[in-house]
């Protein structure tokens, strides 16, 4: 039987309306893309020749996975949007990469593919989700799929302060016969992202218009998380939290990182009840944090 297809949310939908097809374009291109992707990969320490399952979730137009599977990985790129997988199979063709156009939180279809050496959400998949709640099944969910010394990868952007309105309107690409911005809408937990499209047709300007809802999240709130699910559930076991080392993080400002900062988390399950948070971002601090039985 066939998969049933994903459940439709304000953010597929966006996907499907708007962003999907035009995602490749607003991030400077496919050459640019596979350089951001290249250079986030390098900056975790992912750029030796490397071997076994990978699971790349929102996967998108495959960026990440083609990178990945052209050093020796064996990349399963899990996606809502059909438009992308469509896209990510001529940007991977040829390379070991299946596709899967699932929800992201199936772990029985993923469980098929396990352990991974390596599990990825990056870009801003992570702050796509419905909640925290959900945020909490991602990270446990990776902890039981990931092989022994494998990482989970996480990355998400972040403005570093709320803008003013009017500075809350922003060019994300303009060319003679497109032109893309965004305009956002800050709340507590969540930003409302708002991308409008003026496109010419050779008569007239089309506009297009499309709205949805972005987790605002933390690093600690991960760290928080990745905590517990390390822990084992024997009640007498704790755990503690040691920063180890501080450095600069080497990542270069790119149309991958928009307007915003970008934000990179990996969780290392070396030992069963021990894992590795590193944080960081364009121009900011890059803290590896060891997470270590009491």
């Amino acid at each position: 039987m066939a998969d049933a297809p994903p459940t439709a949310t304000p953010v597929t939908t966006h996907y499907d309306e708007l962003l999907a097809s035009r995602y490749t374009w607003m991030m400077g291109g496919l050459d640019g893309c596979l350089s951001s992707a290249r250079t986030l990969l390098d900056a975790v320490g992912l750029t030796d020749e490397g071997s076994g399952a990978v699971l790349d979730l929102g996967a998108g137009a495959g960026y990440h996975a083609r990178v990945l599977a052209s050093r020796g990985f064996n990349v399963t790129a899990v996606d809502t949007s059909e438009t992308l997988l469509k896209e990510l199979a001529d940007v991977c063709a040829g390379t070991p990469v299946k596709t899967l156009q699932i929800d992201l939180l199936d772990e029985a279809k993923f469980a098929e593919a396990a352990p991974f050496v390596l599990i990825l959400c990056v870009g801003d998949t992570l702050t796509h989700l419905s909640s925290m709640k959900d945020v909490d099944k991602l990270i446990r969910m990776s902890a039981r799929l990931l092989a022994p010394g494998g990482a989970l990868l996480l990355q998400f952007r972040e403005q570093p302060k709320e803008l003013s309105p009017q500075d809350s309107v922003i060019k994300m690409r303009a060319e003679r016969d497109r032109i893309m911005q965004c305009v956002l809408h800050f709340e507590p937990d969540r930003v409302w992202v708002t991308d409008v499209v003026h496109e010419w047709n050779g008569q007239a300007w089309l506009t297009t218009k499309s709205t949805y809802p972005k987790l605002r999240l933390s690093t600690d709130a991960l760290l928080e998380i990745a905590t517990t699910a390390a822990s084992t559930s024997d009640s007498t076991t704790r755990s503690r939290v040691n920063a180890c080392s501080y450095s600069r993080a080497a990542i270069p400002s790119s149309a991958y990182v928009r307007a915003s900062l970008a934000r990179t988390a990996i969780i290392s399950a070396r030992r069963p009840h021990e894992c590795v948070l590193l944080s960081g971002g364009v121009l900011s601090i890059l803290c590896r944090i060891q997470i270590v039985l009491a």
